[in-house]
């Protein structure tokens, strides 16, 4: 199963052919899903225009609720890597904290905000899972 990256689901919502048919792609091998904070995300960049599509999206991905357990492992990735990536963000470790504790292949082309070794992660630009 798939979760996905709050940047890899915008260039979808926003039309751009090649994620739309990515995100297809990897629903046709498995489940795509997100996590709630991903929706916060993206209802915090949303233009009026692109609610009913992203609605509509959104209605079709499973969504990871934030589990006392994720909670107590994104403070754990946070406090490990803060030092070495001043602008790691809680969010970001609630991500891969999501990611970690449901076993789940995080989609997401922002490597850099995931150095954590123990999740799976997909760059589709890159085409190859680490982890």
């Amino acid at each position: 199963m798939y979760l996905v990256d709050t940047d890899v689901l915008i260039w979808a919502l926003r039309g751009n052919k090649s994620f739309e048919d990515l995100l297809q792609n990897l629903k046709d091998k498995g489940s795509l899903s997100i996590s709630t904070v991903t929706i916060a995300e993206i209802y915090k960049n949303i233009f009026p225009s692109e609610i009913v599509k992203t609605e509509k999206v959104l209605s079709e991905l499973q969504t990871w609720d934030v589990t006392e357990e994720i909670a107590k492992q994104a403070g754990l990735y946070l406090q490990e890597y803060i030092k070495k990536l001043k602008n790691l963000s809680l969010i970001d470790c609630f991500i891969a904290s999501t990611a970690n504790v449901n076993n789940l292949t995080l989609v997401s082309l922002n490597a850099k905000h995931f150095p954590m070794k123990d999740i799976k992660t997909l760059n589709p630009l890159r085409k190859k899972t680490t982890g």
